[in-house]
């Protein structure tokens, strides 16, 4: 499958850069789109956020700076200030603003691009991780046994357990309070939904056949206890 072009709204009033830089940036796999007016930039950002907003700060009808702070209230995507303002107080207040990096005209293309493609890949990994923070969040991981809340399925050794949704819901109380013992009583309530009538060979077989599918028996990693008297727990070896 072919990876999704990172698309850069370029915002430049000199029509002369604007289509010398499109068309460079075209030519290496980028998706472009263009707007010589803030009006016309902040019509494309109603439209579609882009992977990165390239900024001239002079326009002929607004600031640059003012779009890159509608721009901030919508994403953290990178922001590149490409202008001939080059006084170090510009720099600044550009940067305070939001933006990421800092470019003045006359400007070298190499950097130009290698900036843009710096800026995008550091996105991406922040993305990445961000992402990752909250797969792991959503995940049980006990040795070889994950439960993935997101989908109700528990994993050994990266293998699909085959749990029935019950059978997930009863594990996944278990495991989330280890070393907490659950009469059947209790565990009925919680996973049946009801505390009236508990049948506790119910339960009893459930248990039995989670422990078989999570290979209870054949791991020192943990277990699912009967505790005489009182009822289960969950119990990291």
């Amino acid at each position: 499958m072919n990876e999704k072009k990172s698309l850069i709204l370029m915002v430049e009033d000199e029509e002369q850069v604007l289509n010398t830089n499109c068309r460079m940036l075209r030519r290496r796999g980028y998706d472009v789109r263009t707007a010589q007016t803030a009006a016309e930039a902040c019509h494309q950002l109603e439209e579609h956020l882009p992977d990165l907003l390239i900024l001239d700060i002079m326009l002929p009808d607004g600031n640059g700076l003012d779009i890159c702070r509608r721009f901030r209230e919508k994403t953290m995507n990178p922001v590149l200030f490409l202008t001939g303002k080059s006084d170090i107080r510009d720099r600044v207040e550009g940067l305070q603003q939001g933006g990421d990096y800092y470019l003045t005209k006359p400007y070298n293309f190499d950097e130009f691009l290698a900036v843009i493609q710096m800026l995008l890949e550091r996105q991406k990994r922040m993305e990445k991780k961000i992402k990752e923070k909250f797969q792991s969040s959503r995940q049980i991981t006990i040795g070889s046994l994950r439960l993935d809340l997101s989908d109700g399925h528990a994993y050994l050794n990266n293998a699909d357990t085959g749990l029935t949704r019950t059978e997930f819901s009863l594990l996944r109380l278990l495991a989330e309070n280890q070393e907490k013992i659950f009469s059947a009583k209790e565990l009925y309530e919680a996973v049946w939904g009801s505390c009236a009538g508990t049948d506790t060979s119910t339960v009893r077989r459930h248990i039995f056949n989670l422990r078989t599918k999570i290979g209870a028996e054949d791991t020192d990693e943990y277990d699912i206890v009967s505790v005489y008297g009182k009822g289960y727990l969950f119990t990291c070896r």
